[in-house]
């Protein structure tokens, strides 16, 4: 498999993703909420992880679909002489949008979720 292909199934791999927390965004529903938290918080919970796939389903969506036709935007001499930022900024600006949303969202998880998350002695 060479690089075009991998980036390309990569770039897919992120549309689905978008598509998948934007099906969990809009319904509620999907893989993101099978979960095991406890009752008491489960509800505010996946309210929350609903807010975080309004945010995350889009930016994935269309950086993935810019990252895919890329080459096809600029060209594909723009992007060989560009150098590594020109050629490579669809994803660049995906992980900068992505990577603090999910810090974001675990430390605010972890704040507000601190009771429940406590270790079970054994």
């Amino acid at each position: 498999m060479d690089s075009s292909s991998l980036n390309g199934f990569m770039s897919l791999f992120m549309v689905f993703i978008g598509v998948m927390a934007l099906y969990s965004a809009i319904t509620g529903k999907g893989p993101v909420f099978n979960n095991d938290y406890p009752k008491a918080m489960k509800e505010d919970a996946n309210k929350m992880l609903r807010k975080f796939c309004w945010y995350v389903g889009p930016v994935t969506l269309i950086t993935g679909a810019l990252d895919y036709f890329w080459p096809r935007i600029v060209g594909e001499e723009v992007i060989e002489s560009g150098g590594f930022i020109l050629s490579q900024l669809p994803y660049i600006a995906s992980m900068v949008l992505v990577i603090p949303a999910v810090v974001i969202y675990v430390v605010l998880f972890r704040k507000r979720f601190k009771q429940y998350l406590k270790k079970k002695k054994a």
